[in-house]
């Protein structure tokens, strides 16, 4: 007969004999009363134990009525979240192994463009949930550019969500979660314009056969922003057995940037605000994660609070469009610029005045001293994506299909280029763009010069968005819905 022991007793009579056992993370012991050798566990431990030599006595530890009690006080209060595993009890046989497959479609409405990412998971009795393929898409402008004609918006996304149609096996769409999270772009609108155009998605999304609960289009919140992201490069890198294996990751969107990592320094741990920190289970092990979004200081916000920090207020001819002027900008150049739904005409200072000093004074003045720095996270690898990554590209730091690692200063050395007379005034804003990223960087998070940051795009095929991170929470979801069918 098997036996549940709480994982809290340090000590247990077995047989007549004291087993000590020292546990080294919370959960459920199941221990095989017949045969003191055999010990299975539930939840992550390491476990080692001594016994005495002693008579075989009988001994009950728990009724049956208590053990079938807390058997079911298991299957009752398992945790399911984001990163849980799902595998599944129905399934197809292929050879010796058990699998099927399950979908799950996450839209990530940023503020420039709408993105569909369409995963493929295989659930195998074996190794539990594999992803096995992603389908990936954007189109732009982004939702809040619909800030003045939300009616328009839901026509937006119809090729993405036909796409899913034909990715998806159609016996599978009414049991494939949907879910549509919009980012910084949407959090800066006026609260009702933002929920006209949530609404008008809504509507549509809901129109289509997929499994989109109430709830599955929102406004997404920073911080769950910037753990998804983290989650999904460390699974894609094969790191989330370890927390001491695990990289801070970097995401610098369009509105706003986030900064992730698992501590594993106790003391620094202590010293960290509990605003930063947000407890969860990673892979059924209770973990820590220091995350914060700063909203405004993605790359295309702080561009435009950079810009109008030199400028006046000043109008074109016809009165409709604000003029910005700034030193981060070529005196040659004369550039329409759209951003939050409004439309700029963008130019270099009247005069003249313009190279990497002046713009790195204004990128300095506006990171300020506002940005959180946690200690740990200087000492630990880290991996940068989105614009860091595309403007990396821009200024030819790294390959444009296979990333690389750079350093801090490298940043600031090709602002120094772009900012120069040698500069391409055919990219307007790569002087201003980079000045600011260095600024983030190294004013910011107070990173060294000398940092390694890897810039990656895609790990093993795979986009390292938060998309990933948010289709194990959708899997969670359906797990709990179709509880017959899954086991979490």
């Amino acid at each position: 007969m098997t036996m549940i022991i709480p994982s809290q007793l340090l000590g247990l009579k077995e047989a007549g004999c004291l087993v000590t056992y020292e546990i080294m993370a919370q959960g459920l012991l199941l221990v095989d009363t017949q045969s003191s050798r055999t010990v299975y566990t539930v939840g992550d431990f390491k476990i080692s134990s001594k016994k005495a030599r002693c008579s075989v006595i009988p001994l009950t530890i728990m009724s049956t009525t208590v053990v079938c009690g807390m058997l079911l006080l298991v299957c009752a209060v398992a945790y399911v979240g984001p990163f849980s595993t799902i595998k599944k009890v129905a399934e197809v046989q292929h050879g010796d192994e058990a699998t099927n497959r399950s979908y799950a479609i996450v839209f990530d409405g940023g503020s420039t463009g709408t993105r569909i990412h369409v995963f493929t998971f295989s659930n195998s009795t074996e190794t539990g949930l594999n992803l096995l393929d992603e389908y990936f898409q954007e189109v732009k402008p982004g939702l809040s550019s619909y800030a003045e004609s939300p009616s328009e918006v839901a026509s937006s996304i119809v090729p993405l969500l036909e796409k899913a149609k034909t990715v998806i096996p159609p016996e599978l769409w009414s049991s494939t979660p949907l879910s549509l999270k919009a980012t910084a772009g949407l959090r800066f609108l006026p609260t009702h314009t933002a929920d006209a155009i949530l609404d008008e998605v809504d509507k549509k999304i809901k129109s289509y056969p997929f499994d989109a609960s109430n709830g599955s289009v929102s406004i997404m919140n920073g911080d769950d922003e910037g753990i998804f992201a983290w989650y999904t490069v460390n699974f894609l890198l094969g790191h989330l057995s370890s927390g001491s294996h695990t990289v801070a990751t970097l995401d610098l969107g369009g509105g706003s940037t986030q900064i992730t990592f698992q501590p594993t320094n106790l003391e620094m741990l202590a010293s960290i605000p509990t605003e930063y920190l947000v407890k969860l289970n990673i892979q059924e092990k209770p973990a820590f994660l220091y995350t914060h979004s700063y909203l405004g200081n993605g790359l295309m916000s702080a561009r435009l609070s950079i810009l109008k920090s030199s400028s006046s207020g000043e109008k074109s001819a016809d009165g409709k469009t604000e003029i910005l002027r700034s030193p981060c900008i070529h005196s040659l150049i004369m550039k329409s610029w759209q951003h939050g739904g409004m439309e700029y005409l963008v130019m270099g200072l009247e005069s003249g005045k313009y190279g990497f000093d002046a713009c790195f004074e204004r990128a300095k003045t506006f990171v300020g001293n506002n940005i959180h720095v946690a200690e740990e996270v200087k000492q630990r690898p880290m991996y940068g994506m989105s614009y860091y990554y595309d403007r990396a590209v821009d200024s030819k730091l790294i390959d444009k299909d296979d990333g690389g690692v750079v350093l801090v200063g490298d940043f600031l050395k090709a602002a120094e280029k772009a900012c120069s007379s040698d500069g391409d005034i055919n990219m307007p804003f790569l002087c201003l763009d980079l000045t600011y990223i260095g600024s983030l960087l190294h004013n910011g998070f107070d990173l060294h010069l000398s940092k390694e940051i890897t810039l990656i795009k895609k790990i093993k095929n795979f986009e390292t968005s938060w998309g990933l991170g948010a289709a194990f929470s959708l899997l969670a979801r359906i797990c709990r819905k179709y509880y017959k069918l899954y086991k979490c």
